[in-house]
């Protein structure tokens, strides 16, 4: 009895002299004086996502049939925190057709093709080469400024020539063509951000 006592307290010692060992920071070697000590240091930097920041929603102007609706539709902000080198980024949009009423009606559609988009020139930061979809100017109609959305197009896009982290902000201008047919109503579509 009175050696398993005692073979449980030194197992015991030994447990509590090794982690005050492992909680002690390792120790450089002592120098004479006049000789340099040295004390490497180790840290990490912390990647992120690659995200896109998109408005809520937007009001654009009023138009008449045959005229046009448009405005900016506020910041879009792209966010490349993936803090490495040799990758790029593209970021596209889509519009939606633009429906009043039912949407079924005569005249109550406005196609994507009649949606045009223009970026223009963006706020960045960091390194490497940024391109946008549309350069502009994005000025009001007419004509409509920028490219139809009648399928996904590049906003903008940042090349695999830059390091670390990097944004890009931009305020997009988009008109509506309104067909001579469309009837009176407010419609509604959506403008779909997305970046790879």
């Amino acid at each position: 009895m009175r050696r398993r006592l005692v073979t449980t307290a030194l197992a015991g010692v030994a447990a509590l002299a090794g982690t005050l060992l492992a909680a002690a920071p390792a120790q450089a070697e002592t120098c004479e004086a006049g000789v340099d000590c040295e004390t490497d240091l180790t840290f990490e930097v912390i990647a992120g996502p690659l995200q896109i920041t998109v408005p809520d929603d937007a009001t654009l102007s009023s138009g008449p049939p045959g005229g046009y609706a448009s405005g900016q539709i506020g910041d879009v902000l792209v966010e490349d925190l993936r803090a490495e080198s040799g990758v790029g980024w593209v970021a596209s949009v889509s519009s939606s057709d633009f429906t009043t009423g039912t949407g079924v009606g005569a005249g109550e559609t406005i196609t994507s093709d009649n949606v045009y988009y223009c970026s223009g020139i963006a706020d960045t930061t960091g390194t490497g080469t940024f391109t946008p979809g549309q350069v502009g100017p994005c000025t009001a109609p007419p004509p409509p400024a920028g490219v139809a959305l009648d399928a996904a197009v590049t906003a903008y896009s940042h090349g695999t020539d830059g390091s670390g982290n990097n944004t890009a902000t931009w305020d997009p201008l988009v008109t509506v063509s309104i067909p001579l047919q469309s009837v009176a109503g407010t419609f509604t579509g959506t403008i779909t951000h997305s970046v790879n």
